[in-house]
């Protein structure tokens, strides 16, 4: 057996024992009926799996990103005419709601570099609730910025997120009254055909395939989103999607959660993990205090603006709005609008946040400070 074959059917191997412990770990969380239990399991029992089984475990992007796309059919299902034309109305709430979060994450990485010694520009960086991957890029891109902390910081949060917001918003004191009433959808009698969905499939896939070459953040999400969405409004009815399908979904994204966050690094980090862990806490208590803003202010249930505000994934808070009964077409509007906004907005801003006296002098004293 050549190497390149023997390297591949270890590669097939690992993922094979990957996909095992990911499975068991949701039939164990289903068993304790823990929230969204096909994502948290596998990235819990994988966490774990992974600090004894160095170098045996693998979960390649590409997996993740196969399950994102019927995700982003689940999520554009939601997206009507009618839906849009609310959340036209609200983009005034979606652009504070926004702006406030950046700021207090801002002011929160102030006063965490403060108490650490951890340098400003790198927790200010790990501290924006954006996309993982866009926000790694940026801490590329900027000057004196640690990519270690910044990665760090990111996965520790979005871990939070993951395992928090599921078990604060699905507890009786938040999730009571957001019956099926809450649920977004196509609604009446499921509806099935195979020419349709072999229309929405090809959709999907083109969009995802189409907002990577673009370049569109968290394409193979976002993509099918759009996609569907068009089709939805030009007035096609949607495909139910299968359980198993969305459940398997779920999975490809909890394994790779699983492996995000290596058990090594957070000895070696202790600081920086209760840094990390203070931040993404202090995110979550933040949105919950944001989202009762937007209640008053638009009506929408409590439920549905806790997720829609909350600083994780849009595909994790997308299938935990599905399962809360909230309103997917509100939390998909608000989690992408933010996406967006960080994605376009947040970086020159920054770039130039850093570059500025002010900045510099905050940097200076601080360096002074540790001396």
């Amino acid at each position: 057996m050549s190497w390149f074959h023997e390297q591949l059917f270890q590669k097939i191997a690992n993922i094979g024992l990957t996909l095992v412990i990911a499975v068991l770990g949701g039939i164990v969380f289903d068993f304790l009926h823990v929230p969204l239990h096909w994502v948290l399991g596998p990235a819990a029992a994988l966490l774990i799996a992974s600090r004894f089984l160095k170098g045996k475990l693998y979960w390649p992007v590409q997996i993740r990103n196969a399950g994102l796309i019927p995700v982003g059919y689940l999520l554009g299902t939601s997206m009507t005419a009618a839906t849009l034309a609310e959340m036209g109305k609200q983009l005034p709430a979606m652009l504070l709601a926004t702006v406030l979060i950046l700021v207090f994450s801002f002011v929160f990485s102030y006063l965490v570099s403060k108490m650490t010694g951890i340098p400003l520009r790198s927790t200010v960086t790990g501290s924006i609730p954006g996309g993982l991957s866009q926000m790694v890029v940026l801490g590329e891109e900027l000057k004196g910025v640690d990519i270690t902390i910044v990665t760090f910081f990111q996965v520790t949060r979005l871990m939070g997120v993951v395992f928090l917001v599921p078990i604060i918003g699905l507890s009786p004191l938040f999730s009571r009254g957001a019956g099926a009433a809450g649920a977004a959808g196509t609604g009446g009698e499921p509806v099935w055909d195979v020419r349709l969905a072999l229309l929405y499939l090809a959709v999907n896939v083109a969009g995802a395939l189409i907002g990577k070459r673009v370049k569109l953040p968290t394409a193979f999400l976002l993509g099918p989103i759009i996609g569907t969405a068009v089709l939805v409004i030009a007035g096609l009815p949607a495909p139910d999607l299968p359980a198993p399908l969305l459940n398997a979904a779920q999975i490809t994204m909890g394994a790779y959660l699983g492996l995000m966050l290596k058990p090594g690094q957070i000895g070696a980090k202790g600081k920086a993990l209760l840094a990390a862990a203070a931040t993404g806490l202090s995110l979550i208590v933040f949105s919950m205090i944001a989202a009762f803003v937007l209640t008053c202010l638009h009506g929408v249930p409590y439920l549905t603006a806790f997720i829609a505000m909350a600083p994780g994934g849009m595909d994790q808070m997308g299938i935990l709005a599905k399962e809360a009964h909230a309103d997917l077409a509100t939390v998909t509007s608000y989690q992408m609008f933010r996406i967006f906004f960080i994605l376009f907005v947040v970086p020159p801003v920054i770039k130039k946040l850093f570059a500025t006296q002010w900045f510099q002098r905050i940097e200076r004293l601080q360096a002074r400070h540790e001396m």
